[in-house]
């Protein structure tokens, strides 16, 4: 391998000279243009200038999102100064590999300059994202991965032009900057430097994690609590039970759209003392059981040995993340839940004895799940197709676009499932077209014979909402029949 490229000893032009050559060396580096290492002011006070301007760029941005209102969040200093060691870390082994103590500050120092630039940017997603503006806010997720992968490549190009080496060295200086210094950050979650204080109230509210003792032991009784209340089948009649999950406990809006849709399916479907809910939420850990695949296959079980499975209909409501291998996020930190796939949906359904289904899936993706619950006896709709994100999850929101399109509005208007998943699905279409996003392209399949059933169905639910009794007195006289079901609805 041919000689490395040596410069001289690193000049000083002064503090504030150096930072400003740095931090243009940085923006360079980080839209990935070349820098030569004499370009850089390696000196160990201009790590330190670097890392207090990138904490009040921080500050700065965090402060505005909050809108002034907040207080310090130390926990945040740990996490911002994180760069520091990892930066020299990698530099470390580079200037090891290299045989050349001079690249540690000057690798380190090129690391840390990229790095504000990406935190400058990674601020700006988030005060995005606080404000609600679109279409950065709904494709939030995505830009962020983004940001994260053309972060580490910035950084190990920036390590490998300052070394200066040739092939195979330059890989390995590219992947050390990658390993050492940007894996890490994937699983260390962020803290603001600054955040709105809660109230009393709340943080009470917070503070019952699933580890606490009385939570953690308490979870058990608290499902056969849950199950023990529902309401036994009746006979003749065909009664429609729900059993929603809310799957990701960091983001209030699955538990805001699984408490919608019960109470709607409670109002207009005749599921009162029919309704199961599991959800994982800070907030509910008290009230509701956690939403776990175990969980859930329990609740089916006893739902299942409840119903008159020739009879009856379970309506399985999940709201969650959803992944591009077609899994269901269940998840509760620190609690490790197993993610729920097709395969193990549909083996819950049939181990339950559960004959008439009716399956909706609130989830990036989810359309993969269509395929594998197909039978004559189900009815399965879902907020994506098997390629495509949906819309509206987020710390911000409160309904996601399928839940708010389809159980807000749609359900309210209509006793068919299918036709409010139609309207839902125009109502989406629209308004991702207005918002310029990619067509998240719901998906809908219903078996021959569910179809029949749940249009029989509908009648029965009609009357009820009008205050009619369940049977209408035709007394032989079809046309007076028909006449009162129509007026029904």
């Amino acid at each position: 391998m041919p000689s490395p490229t040596h410069y001289g000893a690193p000049v000083s032009h002064g503090a504030l000279k150096d930072l400003a050559t740095n931090l243009l060396s940085g923006l360079r580096a980080a839209l990935l243009l070349p820098r030569a290492a004499r370009h850089w002011r390696p000196f160990a006070a201009q790590i330190v200038l670097l890392m207090l301007l990138d904490g009040i760029v921080t500050l700065a941005f965090d402060v505005f999102e909050a809108d002034g209102e907040g207080v310090f969040n130390w926990p945040g200093v740990p996490r911002l100064l994180l760069v520091v060691p990892l930066a020299l870390g990698a530099a470390w082994l580079v200037s090891l590999r290299t045989r050349r103590d001079e690249l540690l500050i000057r690798v380190a120092t090129g690391l840390v300059a990229v790095t504000l630039w990406f935190d400058l940017g990674w601020s700006a997603l988030g005060l995005a994202q606080a404000r609600n503006w679109a279409p950065v806010s709904e494709h939030i997720a995505n830009i962020t991965y983004a940001l994260f992968a053309w972060w580490a490549l910035a950084l190990g190009l920036c390590a490998a032009r300052i070394a200066g080496t040739r092939y195979p060295g330059r890989l390995a200086d590219f992947g050390w900057a990658i390993v050492v210094l940007a894996l890490p950050f994937w699983w260390v979650p962020y803290q603001p430097l600054w955040q709105i204080e809660q109230d009393p109230e709340e943080v009470v509210a917070e503070d019952y994690v699933v580890t606490h003792e009385d939570v953690f032991y308490g979870q058990s009784e608290l499902l056969d609590e849950t199950l023990g209340r529902l309401a036994p089948q009746r006979r003749g009649v065909e009664d429609l039970y729900f059993v929603g999950a809310a799957g990701y406990a960091a983001e209030d809006v699955f538990l805001n759209e699984v408490g919608l849709a019960a109470d709607v399916m409670r109002a207009r479907f005749d599921t009162d003392h029919r309704s199961v809910l599991l959800a994982n939420n800070a907030k509910t850990v008290h009230v509701l059981p956690v939403a776990s695949a175990t969980a859930l296959a329990r609740a089916l079980k006893v739902v299942g040995d409840t119903i008159d499975p020739d009879e009856d209909v379970v309506f399985v409501f999940l709201t969650t993340h959803g992944s591009e291998d077609h899994q269901l996020a269940m998840e509760f930190w620190p609690l490790q839940l197993d993610s729920i796939t097709p395969a193990m949906l549909k083996a819950m359904l049939d181990e339950a004895g559960i004959k008439w289904r009716v399956v909706a899936i609130s989830a990036c993706y989810s359309g993969g799940f269509i395929e594998p619950l197909e039978d004559e006896r189900t009815l399965v709709m879902t907020a994506s197709d098997a390629d495509n994100t949906s819309f509206g999850c987020g710390a911000d929101s409160d309904l996601t676009y399928f839940g708010k399109a389809y159980f807000d509005e749609a359900l309210r208007g209509t006793f068919s499932f299918e036709t409010a998943f139609e309207r839902a699905r125009s109502t989406i279409a629209r308004r991702e077209q207005t918002l310029a996003l990619t067509a998240s392209n719901p998906q809908l399949f219903v078996g021959r014979a569910i179809a029949a059933k749940i249009h029989r169905m509908e009648g029965r639910f009609a009357r009820l909402a009008a205050g009619l009794p369940r049977t209408v007195p035709c007394h032989g006289d079809a046309a007076a029949c028909g006449a009162a079901v129509a007026g029904a609805h």
